[in-house]
């Protein structure tokens, strides 16, 4: 009998597994490098978050003089890889913008304009879209209004003799807020002021000579104007008498 050799076919199973194995692993490193690029490059994974909410500052603090016009500006930095919105509440503050992805800068205008003197207080709330998180900044804006106030309210000196002089001092101060700017005038000669302009509190020295003077009584008034200030002009009024040493 004569024997025909049989022919062998070769197995596949351990090309299948290993050409299976192939691909799970070069998906597996497409899937973890697609996270690293992700993460290098600031976009948003699964879910839309790299990590919670992150603003500052904690607080918004700013002013402005009352009867002003210029808005005032400030910034929050919001750092975050995902999405999130911003809103406000109250007329005098807006945000720019008010939605974003990733890290921005929102711009916190503040607008004086037809608010009253003190302190105004409302807030920004920067909350994830992806995720729970809300951050709330609390914003004060202080409208400033000085208050000029000058003391004493009147002055009044005498002398005996044809070439006396005498002095006194007037007190300028603010009790209010925010810089108080004044300047101080008169207009007679035998009155001269030493100190026509100041900021903040400060003195006047007002020096009254007789010379050159006949006995008698000499009036002229101090006028210190602050521009902006309640209570501006405040005049105070000096008495200056000549008399004869009997």
């Amino acid at each position: 009998m004569i024997l025909t050799p049989r022919r062998v076919r070769p197995s596949l199973g351990p090309v299948v597994v290993s050409l299976a194995a192939g691909i799970a692993v070069l998906l597996f490193g497409v899937l973890v490098n697609g996270c690293q690029i992700n993460k290098l490059l600031g976009r948003p994974g699964v879910g839309g978050s790299e990590g919670p909410l992150l603003v500052t500052p904690a607080i918004v603090r700013d002013s402005a003089l009352a009867g002003t016009t210029v808005e005032r500006r400030s910034s929050i930095q919001v750092t975050n890889g995902g999405r999130w919105a911003a809103t406000n509440d109250s007329l005098w503050i807006d945000v720019i913008p008010s939605a974003g992805v990733g890290a921005r800068t929102v711009t916190v205008t503040l607008d004086p304009k037809g608010l009253k003197p003190g302190a105004h207080r409302g807030s920004v709330t920067l909350s994830g879209l992806d995720t729970a998180d809300a951050v709330t900044v609390p914003v004060t804006f202080v409208i400033q209004q000085p208050v000029l106030r000058v003391d004493p309210k009147s002055v009044e000196r005498t002398v005996y003799s044809s070439n006396a002089r005498v002095s006194a001092v007037l007190t300028v101060s603010n009790k209010g807020t925010g810089p108080l700017v004044w300047t101080a005038s008169n207009k007679s000669s035998w009155l001269t002021l030493e100190t026509v302009a100041g900021v903040g509190d400060g003195q006047i020295t007002l020096s009254m000579s007789s010379s050159g003077l006949r006995e008698g009584t000499y009036r002229d008034t101090v006028v210190v104007v602050a521009v902006g200030a309640v209570g501006s002009p405040v005049k105070i009024p000096v008495t200056f008498r000549r008399r004869r040493n009997d």
